[in-house]
C-alpha cells in the first residue's frame, strides 16, 4: 500500500544531504551562494515526469491545491459545472467548490468509478471540465471517459491520487487526460509527508501551473527574482526541498511498491477469487496498483456480518466502510450549503451508488506483511465470507 512503509535510511540520507551540501537551503527558488548548485523540487519534478512519460510535472503542496491549479489551468471559472463522481476524497469536490464552480457528480459503476454513461447524461452547456477519478488505483474507464469528452469538446482533469503507479492501455493512469493530479501525502504510493503535482503533456496548462503555485512568479530569467515579471495571479502552494528529497528517494522505489502491491494482492486473490457469493470489482486493466481488494455481497445484511467477523479478529479495512463518510457524498451534511442541486437533497442523492458502496468491502494490501500472514489473512477472508452467506 502506502510508501511510509518502505521510508528509511535514502530518505534520511537525502534530507541530510540539503544540511550538509546545500547549506541547509530549504526553499525551492534562490540563494543560488549557499545551495551548491542543487534545485531539489526542479529535480524532482523532472524525474517524476520522466517516469509517467509526460512532458511537465509541477510539486504543488497537496492533492487538493493540484486540483485547484489542474482546474484553474483548464479555464474553469466561477459558475461553470464540473462532472466527477459520487465516490471519491472529498477534496474533490472541495476543489471544485473553492474556485467557485460548481460540483455536478454522478454515480459509479462496478468499477467503483465514475459511470460513464451517467457522465454523458450529466452534460449539459455548462459543463467546462471532467474530473475522473482513478479510486483506490483501479483506472476508470478512460476509453469510453475520453471519448465522450472529446464527443463534446471538454477536457479532462484526471484524479490519480490513489493510483500512482497503475496502468491503462500502457499509459500511466494521471497522463491520459489533459492534466493529471496525483498526491503525496502520508498514505499514497509514495510520500512526502504532504504535497501534489500537476502533470500534463501541454505547455500552456504546464506554464499556468508553473507560475499560479508560486503567486505567479514567471521566474523570467533576465531578471533578479525580487523585479520577477508575472501576468496572472497566484497563490503560494510551493513544496520544500526537504519534501522534494524525500519524495525523490521514494520515487526510486515506485516500482518495488507497485510489485510487492500486486505480488501479496495475488495471494489473497487465489484464495477468495473464484467464490461465486461475492462479486469483485470489476478491474479495467490488469495493471491496476493492486494495493487494494474490493468485493460486493448480495445484500448489506451479510456485508455487516462479514465486517463484523473481520475487524473482530484484528482486520481493518480501507475506505470502505471505515473512511466512508469521507468518500461518498452522500454522506457530506458539510458540504453543500451554497450548491443548490444538492443543498437539501445531498442524503437523498446517488442512491445507486449508496446501495453498491452498502454492500462492499476493501481490503488493504500492506509491503511490510509476511507472507505467511498474508495466507492466514487469506484463509480468514474465505472463512468469513462463507460464514456470512
Amino acid at each position: 500500500m502506502p510508501g511510509f512503509e518502505l521510508v528509511g535510511q535514502e530518505e534520511r540520507d537525502a534530507v541530510l544531504e540539503i544540511f550538509d551540501q546545500s547549506g541547509g537551503c530549504l526553499f525551492a527558488h534562490g540563494f543560488h551562494q549557499i545551495r551548491n548548485g542543487r534545485f531539489r523540487v526542479r529535480e524532482f519534478e523532472a524525474a517524476f515526469a520522466e517516469k509517467l512519460g509526460c512532458s511537465h510535472a509541477q510539486a504543488v503542496s497537496s492533492g487538493t491545491m493540484a486540483l485547484v491549479a489542474g482546474l484553474k489551468a483548464l479555464d474553469v471559472n466561477p459558475g461553470d459545472e464540473v462532472i466527477t463522481q459520487s465516490f471519491v476524497f472529498v477534496a474533490c469536490v472541495e476543489a471544485i467548490i473553492a474556485i467557485g464552480a460548481v460540483p455536478v457528480i454522478v454515480d459509479i459503476d462496478d468499477t467503483f468509478n465514475m459511470d460513464p454513461t451517467a457522465l454523458e447524461a450529466a452534460i449539459t452547456d455548462r459543463t467546462k471540465a471532467i474530473m475522473p477519478v482513478h479510486m483506490l488505483g483501479n483506472p476508470a474507464d478512460m476509453t469510453r471517459i475520453s471519448q465522450i469528452a472529446k464527443n463534446h469538446d471538454l477536457p479532462i482533469l484526471e484524479d490519480a491520487c490513489e493510483a500512482l503507479g497503475a496502468k491503462y492501455r500502457g499509459q500511466y493512469c494521471g497522463t491520459l487526460g489533459d492534466a493529471g493530479v496525483f498526491s503525496l501525502d502520508f498514505q499514497k504510493t509514495i510520500v512526502a509527508g504532504e504535497g501534489g503535482v500537476v502533470v500534463t503533456n501541454n505547455d500552456r496548462i504546464a506554464k499556468y501551473c508553473r507560475e499560479y503555485h508560486d503567486h505567479g512568479h514567471e521566474n523570467n530569467p533576465d531578471v533578479p527574482r525580487g523585479c520577477d515579471t508575472r501576468t496572472i495571479p497566484g497563490l503560494n502552494i510551493r513544496i520544500t526541498e526537504m519534501q522534494a528529497a524525500v519524495a525523490s528517494a521514494q520515487l526510486k522505489k515506485l516500482d518495488t511498491i507497485v510489485n510487492i502491491n500486486r505480488r501479496h494482492k495475488s495471494i489473497i486473490m487465489d484464495a477468495i477469487g473464484d467464490l461465486e457469493c461475492i462479486q469483485m470489482r470489476r478491474l479495467t486493466d490488469e495493471d491496476e496498483l493492486g494495493d487494494t481488494i474490493i468485493f460486493s455481497f448480495e445484500n448489506a445484511m451479510q456485508t455487516r456480518k462479514f465486517l463484523q467477523l473481520y475487524t473482530e479478529s484484528g482486520y481493518f479495512t480501507k475506505n470502505i466502510p471505515d473512511a466512508i463518510d469521507w468518500h461518498f457524498s452522500g454522506t457530506w451534511n458539510h458540504m453543500f450549503k451554497d450548491v443548490p442541486a444538492y443543498k437539501d437533497s445531498w442524503g437523498e442523492q446517488w442512491t445507486k451508488s449508496a446501495k453498491l458502496l452498502a454492500r462492499s468491502v476493501s481490503l488493504p494490501i500492506f509491503l511490510k506483511t509476511p507472507e505467511d500472514q498474508l495466507t492466514q489473512m487469506a484463509q480468514d477472508v474465505k472463512k468469513f465470507v462463507l460464514e456470512s452467506i
